[in-house]
């Protein structure tokens, strides 16, 4: 019998979900942003699945006008309280390097990964940039400019690792009360870093941590950026760029991590999607538009009159796509101004919007449900992956066997109902395949990245 790929799996915990208007629904959970125990239970339904991860996003600017980065926990002390009620499952902890100082990060990663026995690893950020002015929120603490944080990155992550693997030697604790010696003499270094960022003389005042390498998650299209990943990170969170050109983009990373002269089968590439999920294609399809329908769109209709080439300003929103639009004389690149490169493959955009109306949002879709589904798609940056358990399941599958990721970042619209529907539907579906978990194999995150990947 021929061994089968295995798929990764990591969820994202936000306090309302991902998706900007499903927090709307009437059986959507919103007290998530205040209530912690709403996205504990992610933590639970994710270690129900044996997932790998989860990963509570972080963020350092204040952005109370947008409801996806409102509030926003500290991910250490959620991964610390998830960590208590489960056993297997990882922590990804998102630490932006343009702000913080490697000597506290390596504490708190230590601290985490001894406190949950080995399952923590580290996103490094650099991003200096962003909406909600996280530079306002720390005063005259020096940050880096554009040119330099890639630099300070680097030699972030070295410290950090340095602290972490060199300060203290396994057997520190001699525990010798009859000679008075509770610390081995000879048992801890000091690492002595003098950098264009950082001195740090170390060693790290917290015990090494469980794993024998935390493990590095990278993310980033620049090219510093991707040299980053290539020299330190064991896993990528990666756009989706559709099958054809995902496999170039999937074989040109590991081809950079091989020539680091490291194992490129050790280096993991998931992008993230948000999926939309039902107990039937149509339930799901359902749902997907009644949340795009909580949508305003009244500039969108100028915007697709500009890139079909049709005049849409006196056409119905609610007409069918397909009876006002005639897909095959539409321009190569007719949906490009509107989505950009988002899940976009080598074919045309002709293909594109067939493939849209085909597997997402349905070949009797109107005007209105294409608008809907464009905005979305280009607040997520990833793509919407619509469907039952079975049709869930083929894009996974279809896109692991083609070579175009390892796993996915799974980002649920809303809280509760859709995490737990991936794991009671899904994931079966995945196990009968032979491509996903049916228990852990490993006690820590290291060794659950590193198993074989194959069954």
């Amino acid at each position: 019998m021929s061994r089968r790929r295995k798929l990764r799996l990591g969820l994202a915990a936000y306090g309302t979900g991902w998706d900007l208007d499903a927090w709307r629904l009437p059986e959507a959970t919103n007290s998530g942003l205040r209530d912690p125990r709403v996205i504990l239970d992610i933590a639970r339904t994710a270690e129900r699945g044996t997932l790998d991860y989860v990963f509570a996003g972080s963020a350092l600017g204040s952005e109370p006008d947008r409801l996806n980065r409102v509030h926003r926990w500290d991910n250490f002390v959620y991964a610390a309280h998830a960590a208590a009620v489960t056993e297997n499952l990882g922590f990804v902890m998102s630490v932006n390097s343009s702000f913080e100082h490697p000597y506290g990060v390596a504490r708190q990663l230590a601290t985490l990964d001894n406190f949950n026995r080995g399952r923590t690893a580290l996103n490094v950020v650099f991003g200096i940039d962003r909406d909600g002015d996280p530079v306002g929120n720390f005063g005259k603490n020096p940050v880096p400019t554009e040119e330099t944080k890639y630099a300070r990155a680097r030699e972030f992550t070295e410290v950090v690792n340095r602290l972490l693997h060199e300060s203290w030697d396994g057997d520190f604790l001699l525990d010798d009360r009859a000679g008075a010696t509770l610390i081995r003499p000879g048992s801890w270094h000091e690492i002595d870093h003098h950098g264009e960022h950082f001195d740090v003389r170390g060693p790290l005042n917290v015990p090494p941590p469980v794993q024998s390498h935390i493990p590095i998650v990278q993310v980033g299209l620049s090219e510093e950026s991707l040299r980053y990943g290539a020299d330190f990170a064991q896993l990528r969170f990666s756009p989706y760029f559709g099958v054809s050109r995902g496999k170039e983009e999937y074989r040109r990373l590991k081809e950079r991590v091989a020539a680091n002269g490291r194992d490129p089968e050790k280096f993991k590439i998931i992008p993230g999607i948000t999926f939309y999920l039902g107990g039937t294609v149509r339930e799901a399809r359902a749902k997907f538009n009644e949340i795009n329908a909580l949508q305003l769109t009244q500039d969108l209709p100028a915007a697709f009159s500009r890139g079909l080439g049709v005049d849409l300003s006196r056409v119905r929103d609610s007409e069918r796509v397909l009876d006002v639009v005639d897909i095959d004389t539409l321009p190569d690149d007719a949906l490009r101004p509107l989505l950009g490169d988002l899940g976009r493959d080598a074919e045309d955009d002709r293909e594109l919007l067939r493939r849209i109306l085909g597997t997402q949002i349905g070949e009797d879709a109107t005007l209105r449900e294409l608008y809907h589904h464009v905005q979305r798609s280009r607040h997520a940056q990833q793509p919407a992956v619509v469907g039952d358990a079975r049709a869930i399941a083929d894009w996974l599958e279809e896109n692991l066997e083609e070579e175009v990721l390892d796993g996915v970042q799974l980002f649920p619209p809303y809280h509760r109902g859709p995490a737990d529907l991936f794991v009671d539907l899904v994931v079966p579906e995945l196990r009968r395949r032979g491509i996903f978990r049916t228990a852990y194999e490993a006690s820590t995150l290291q060794g659950l990245l590193d198993t074989d990947d194959t069954y």
